[in-house]
């Protein structure tokens, strides 16, 4: 594993921060060319992104894609479970109870409040946040 977030995790939130910092209707070309994503990539991920309603797209000559209105208050944490992160940091608190070393185990108890944490500042920071 390269990184705890993947790499489509990633490009989401820069693609959603990207079009809600520059406004308006922009291509895949566009877009990929800013955030410095292959251009099938920002097709794949602008496809999820709009299945979860944070981006919109219009068809014809003066179409393209754009931030919903609701982008701003999105929260990194929306956007990653929208590309499917799990973001559990192991097994055991994945699935508590499959874990077979819960009786004696010290580690997953500490693993849970850190999770927790990160969770929670995913959470709270928003799209705006990265607004400048």
């Amino acid at each position: 594993m390269d990184s705890f977030i993947a790499r489509e995790g990633d490009y989401a939130i820069r693609i959603v921060v990207y079009l809600a910092e520059s406004g308006g209707m922009k291509k895949v070309e566009e877009i990929s060319a800013a955030v410095g994503v292959p251009k099938p990539t920002t097709a794949k991920v602008i496809n999820r992104l709009k299945k979860c309603g944070f981006i919109t797209t219009r068809t014809g000559k003066h179409g393209g894609i754009e931030a919903s209105p609701s982008a701003m208050d999105a929260s990194l944490y929306d956007i990653l479970k929208c590309m499917g992160a799990t973001l559990d940091l192991n097994v055991c608190l994945a699935h508590p109870s499959a874990c077979s070393r819960k009786p004696f185990c010290r580690v997953t108890h500490r693993l849970a409040d850190i999770q927790s944490v990160m969770t929670e500042q995913l959470k709270a920071s928003k799209v705006r946040d990265f607004i400048f």
